[in-house]
């Protein structure tokens, strides 16, 4: 199987508390885990729970931190309190942080560039990239909008956390993101849709072998994340199902 890790996002089982999520994920046979500092209730963050307890609980569940999404940078927030969390994040052997987040609006995105300059050189003194994420409808949305912060913020420290699912519901075509983005990608969010509906693995309308297959005839080699459907049945069969037909492309792929 080709070097990837390959995880899976707390953010499709968002009641879950640490222990339940670290739990399901690791059931379902994965080794890495996506997490975040807010809006899960199995959060991340220094002011919730101490980073030796976190190190403890992954070790007991077998699992490694993929990355961690950060609290959301918007117009007046506080960068001393992303700072600490970048810290904490360094302190899990945490390397990459994710931000999102923001209407879209002239002054959120002036708001996001100019704490992206601060950002980008703070991590990089603690060796932890800074992503900035594509959301649909949020002020990164498009390939203009990361186009104008990467012209912005040119900065060695500052990548693309590339959401597969994001740019198919604002009709978007991922793969014309790695095209023109590639060297700035630094972790993939992956799932299926129709429209901007989540479903199944292969069983909606997003080609993930072939972008999978595109990312790693360039030479990739970050984290993709899976981001399951589990609406439907049993949350970890439909984690499992995500993690098996995952694996079946990156083992064609090695």
């Amino acid at each position: 199987m080709a070097k990837i890790a390959l995880s899976c996002s707390t953010s499709c089982i968002s009641a879950y508390n640490r222990a339940q999520a670290m739990d399901t994920i690791a059931k379902a046979g994965f080794k890495f885990i996506e997490a975040y500092s807010s809006q899960t209730e199995s959060r991340l963050h220094p002011d919730v729970v101490l980073a030796d307890q976190v190190v403890e609980d992954l070790n007991k569940y077998g699992l490694k931190p993929s990355g961690l999404n950060v609290t959301d940078i918007s117009v007046g927030c506080n960068l001393t309190g992303i700072k600490m969390e970048i810290e904490y994040a360094q302190s899990l052997g945490i390397n990459s942080i994710n931000v999102k987040g923001g209407f879209r609006t002239e002054r959120e995105m002036n708001a996001l560039v100019n704490s992206l300059k601060v950002l980008a050189k703070f991590a990089q003194t603690l060796g932890v990239a800074v992503n900035v994420r594509n959301y649909h409808g949020n002020r990164v949305e498009t390939l203009e909008d990361l186009q104008t912060i990467f012209d912005q913020v040119d900065h060695p420290n500052l990548g693309l956390a590339l959401d597969v699912g994001q740019f198919h519901s604002s009709r978007i075509d991922p793969g014309e993101a790695i095209d023109r983005f590639f060297d700035k990608v630094r972790v993939v969010y992956i799932r299926d849709q129709v429209g901007a509906r989540v479903v199944p693995f292969g069983k909606g309308e997003i080609d993930s072998s072939g972008l999978i297959t595109m990312l790693l005839a360039r030479g990739y080699n970050g984290p993709i994340v899976a981001e399951p459907d589990i609406r439907h049945k049993d949350v970890e069969d439909h984690i499992i199902e995500a993690r098996i037909y995952l694996e079946k492309i990156l083992s064609a792929l090695s």
